[in-house]
């Protein structure tokens, strides 16, 4: 894949890269460091304050899910950005910079699950 040249020197582009690498890896190492499976066997994996249940368990493996996310969500938004940026700049940038919020949203709600309790 080949990475225009105006991409690598645009300011933005360039911060908000930073930005989603420095939130990837403050997500994927949370992740990696949080999850204790010989702590509890199982976690609150959900939380539907709606339902009679409330909290929904299950094994600790499954919270390995938001580092895949990350992951995933990460590397797609950084390869739309770059195929996209060369007809749509406000687009990529715009790619990039929702990126920001899912990780935000990501770190905030792995946080919340396993400090539950």
């Amino acid at each position: 894949m080949k990475v225009p040249k105006k991409y690598t020197h645009d300011s933005t582009a360039l911060a908000l890269l930073a930005t989603n690498a420095a939130l990837f890896l403050l997500a994927t190492i949370g992740v990696l460091l949080g999850v204790d499976g010989d702590e509890n066997p199982t976690s609150i994996v959900a939380y539907r304050a709606t339902t009679k249940i409330g909290q929904i368990s299950g094994s600790t493996s499954e919270l390995y899910q938001f580092a895949f996310f990350a992951v995933i969500v990460t590397f797609g938004s950084v390869i739309l950005s770059i195929k996209l940026y060369s007809r749509r700049r406000h687009l990529a940038i715009g790619i990039l910079g929702m990126n920001v919020l899912l990780l935000i949203m990501s770190i905030i709600i792995f946080n919340s699950l396993t400090r539950t309790l």
